[in-house]
């Protein structure tokens, strides 16, 4: 019985001896620094204090049989546009304008007037955009359907995208 007793204090100061031996505990390592809040998600639709100073139409690129438009906001209602028709032989820049028409429904026709400086002259230039899906000839779906009617020449239909906010 004196052997058991012998070797279980052997054992016990072993322990004792290879805790006291053992290198000491790191401190605990500081909380880590909250992660940066995710910047809010772009909202839809245009702030209150953006209405009437910002155009539903920031970007919007258009095509249909012989004729392709491009459109981009430049500020205060007003863009740009660039217009190649009658397949490919003419080509103008201008400038349109947004006017909201106060109590049209949000899914009305936006409707954008100016001017277009086409080597017969300056003609004036309607531009009227639909969200209404649409299908190009090549079989490419679109969101919108756009109607291009210029002073003196015949009116163009065709399919397109517009940019959203």
């Amino acid at each position: 019985m004196r052997t058991h007793t012998l070797v279980l204090g052997l054992i016990v100061a072993g322990t004792a001896l290879a805790a006291c031996s053992a290198p000491p505990s790191a401190p605990p390592a500081p909380p880590a620094p909250p992660a940066p809040a995710a910047p809010p998600a772009p909202s839809p639709k245009i702030s209150p204090e953006m209405a009437g100073r910002v155009s539903p139409v920031p970007a919007f690129m258009g095509l249909g049989e012989h004729f392709n438009i491009r459109i981009h906001a430049i500020g205060d209602m007003r863009h740009e546009v660039e217009l190649t028709w009658a397949m490919g032989q003419k080509t103008a820049k201008g400038v349109l304008i947004y006017r909201d028409a106060p109590g049209v429904p949000r899914h009305s026709p936006i409707l954008l007037d100016g001017t277009l400086d086409t080597a017969e002259g300056t003609k004036t230039l309607r531009v009227e955009i639909v969200g209404e899906a649409c299908t190009d000839e090549a079989d490419r779906p679109h969101m919108h359907r756009v109607t291009v009617a210029i002073d003196g020449e015949t009116t163009l239909h065709g399919c397109g995208d517009l940019a959203v906010y």
